[in-house]
């Protein structure tokens, strides 16, 4: 089917469109030059989302920390200054370009406004979850989302041996955030040309693709060891995307930049037909191959660098991840597996993903391809039951019937607060669900993208190549 154009919007060597209903934002050139571009071509979602997100942001925070709405925002200010010194020169002139932009094309929003929105999903990672220094407290660590999952498939396990690379964002639909979704494009002056999705104004959030067919994405898993020092998600993601050959590249990469919350960073390489699963805290890092002897790995939002499991054999990342999760014992695999196993644990971040992944690449392998990636990430059966969920019916529990293609009950964040930097008041609930779903088959530039409906799967995927959209510069 043809593209269906509805507008294209350009300055300098920038432009924006929004193709078959999603909007594309193309960026190229050095770092400020990329961010001028993005803040001006996006000015006005920009200076919409912020002011809309930052308050849903705030009100998430609020409740994991029991505090006011105020208090929360103070919060987040002091974490976006401790996270600032560790942003790299590039992306701060990225970001600077950005508050430039949007300026030039009207905004009253600034640039240290653009850092804090930079900054807002490590935050959330950072501050909802359970106070480490009474483990007796109770915490509204249930009111963050069990957050993103993926697989990779190769070899024997697809159709023609090609790398088929999977993900699920998973997150709340505070305001702003389901109207203001995009794909951004970027051909930098240095380093690869590289896809992701984010939001207007944010430079990156949860990983993409490259031109040279590596892909990535990465999943919260808590830990005890954590920090607002240190490089994010977003910005971690972006390094591994403009300079990452191989595997190995981003292994290093987030071996020797300092990073802040417990992360699983699923990287892929179509050329090499090779994944792996990096797992990381601010102090700890570890690294998960596929085992086995199948040409196939997945993740969710725990770790499983435990050593013996599935013959990894290293760091035990779950070590530092079980007080966060409440896991009453972890001293052999089988406790572990049954604390991870708890239904009534509302800290846990529905395990049972991880199973229904296992489960459905044994069911397909050999036959998995672009289609059957796109089923897989639209899976809505509970793996202990068996039971399929309707698209918009609610798990029971977080670590109760959570599907892969999730969906959660609405819970009250805001009753008539002041929107921040703005004149609105209001009151919102949010759920949890897939924002964005993304299924690449690199070894030719093809990726599919579903960011049109919550889940995003419900709204269909759209096809586009990552060749043809850099060629476009």
């Amino acid at each position: 089917m043809e593209d269906i154009i509805n507008a294209v919007k350009t300055s300098d060597n920038g432009f924006l469109e929004t193709r078959n209903g999603i909007k594309v934002l193309h960026i190229s050139g050095r770092p400020y030059e990329r961010g001028y571009q993005h803040g001006f071509l996006l000015a006005r979602e920009i200076s919409e989302v912020i002011p809309d997100a930052i308050t849903g942001a705030a009100s998430v925070i609020a409740k994991a920390c029991n505090c006011s709405m105020g208090q929360a925002i103070e919060i987040m200010q002091q974490g976006k200054e401790a996270a600032e010194g560790y942003i790299p020169p590039e992306f701060k002139e990225e970001m600077r370009g950005i508050a430039n932009g949007m300026v030039a094309a009207g905004s009253t929003l600034d640039y240290d406004d653009i850092v804090l929105w930079n900054t807002m999903y490590d935050q959330w990672c950072f501050y909802a979850r359970p106070d480490l220094s009474d483990p007796n407290k109770d915490s509204a660590r249930h009111a963050y989302p069990p957050g993103c999952s993926s697989f990779s498939a190769w070899g024997e396990a697809t159709v023609n041996g090609r790398m088929v690379f999977g993900k699920n964002m998973d997150n709340l639909d505070i305001p702003g955030t389901t109207e203001h979704r995009i794909l951004a494009i970027v051909r930098p002056d240095r380093g690869y040309g590289h896809a992701f999705i984010t939001h207007p104004g944010m430079i990156a959030i949860d990983g993409g693709i490259n031109e040279d067919g590596v892909e990535m994405m990465t999943h919260r898993s808590s830990s005890a060891n954590e920090t607002l020092k240190g490089c994010g998600i977003g910005i971690l993601s972006r390094l591994i995307l403009a300079n990452a050959h191989r595997v190995e590249d981003a292994i290093n990469i987030l071996t020797v930049y300092p990073r802040c919350t417990g992360i699983n960073y699923h990287v892929a390489d179509a050329k090499a037909r090779a994944a792996v699963v990096v797992e990381v805290s601010a102090t700890e890092i570890a690294v998960r191959y596929p085992q086995g002897g199948k040409d196939m790995l997945w993740t969710a939002n725990h770790y499983n660098c435990y050593p013996g499991w599935r013959g990894y054999e290293g760091y035990n990342m779950v070590e530092n991840q079980a007080p966060v999760l409440r896991m009453p014992d972890v001293s052999t695999i089988e406790k572990w597996q049954e604390s991870l196993n708890d239904t009534g644990n509302p800290y846990i971040s529905g395990a049972g993903r991880f199973v229904r992944y296992e489960q459905l690449l044994d069911e397909h392998y050999g036959r998995i391809d672009e289609e059957v990636g796109k089923r897989i990430l639209g899976d809505r059966v509970d793996p202990y039951t068996g039971k399929e969920r309707d698209w918009q019916e609610a798990h029971p529990g977080r670590n109760y019937g959570v599907t892969i293609c999730m969906y959660s009950q609405a819970v009250k964040y805001a009753d008539d607060v002041q929107f921040y930097k703005s004149r609105k008041r209001g009151s919102f609930s949010a759920r949890i669900s897939n924002l964005w779903s993304m299924v690449s088959v690199l070894d030719n530039g093809d990726f599919w993208v579903a960011m049109k409906d919550f889940p995003a799967p419900r709204g269909g995927y759209e096809l586009f190549n990552l060749r043809t959209e850099l060629s476009r510069f």
